[in-house]
């Protein structure tokens, strides 16, 4: 039998290690899993049954059929199960319209999830966190806006960073905004953790003269 296009698709064993990303809304990491999932079909010269829709002959050709059916559950394997549940429900005939109805839910959600995102940076509260917790959950925020497509500039990182300070980093803070050269988030970081270690070791003289 003579060779098609479409013969490298099986000789992939195992989709996860080449799309290691789950998709997952939650996650807001459609970004990612796009562009891996991108390489990926590239890669196995499968663009056509993503990035357009089929002819009728294509629709017929039984070679075709069997192919559209591989990568279609390409996707399936690599996307969260509450997701699976909402495409299957959507019953989508190609890998194409499977790939249409990802993007279409995680874009149409875009905006709605960049407000909210942008107001929770602009909200931020360092509260009893540790700089470890705090930066963390700063690090998660960015990268769910960058997920969503947004420019994320440092700046904005470490002026959010440093308006959700306690009194406690009052003397940090100061320094921080002081500096005659804008300090990047990872100076920032460095910085309070360093006086968190002060803070935390004069806490403890403090509790040993008791």
């Amino acid at each position: 039998m003579a060779p098609n296009k479409f013969d490298k698709i099986y000789t992939v064993t195992s989709v996860h290690h080449l799309v290691p990303v789950k998709l997952d809304l939650t996650k807001l990491n459609y970004t990612h899993w796009k562009t891996l999932f991108t390489t990926h079909y590239t890669g196995f010269d499968v663009t056509d049954l993503i990035s357009r829709a089929p002819t009728t002959e294509e629709q017929a050709n039984p070679v075709w059929i069997k192919a559209n059916a591989v990568v279609t559950i390409w996707i399936y394997n690599t996307i969260s199960p509450s997701l699976l549940k909402r495409l299957l429900n959507s019953q989508p005939a190609t890998a194409r319209d499977a790939w249409v109805f990802l993007e279409k839910l995680f874009l149409d959600n875009k905006n709605a999830k960049t407000m909210e995102l942008n107001a929770k940076l602009r909200g931020l509260d360092m509260g009893n966190l540790s700089v470890e917790e705090y930066f963390r959950n700063i690090d998660n925020i960015a990268t769910q806006l960058r997920n969503l497509g947004n420019t994320v500039l440092d700046t904005e990182l470490v002026m959010s960073a440093v308006n959700g300070l306690p009194d406690k980093y009052a003397h940090a803070k100061h320094i921080i905004i002081d500096r005659e050269t804008f300090p990047t988030l990872k100076t920032v970081r460095s910085m309070l953790t360093m006086e968190e270690m002060t803070l935390n070791r004069k806490n403890r003289t403090m509790v040993d003269r008791r």
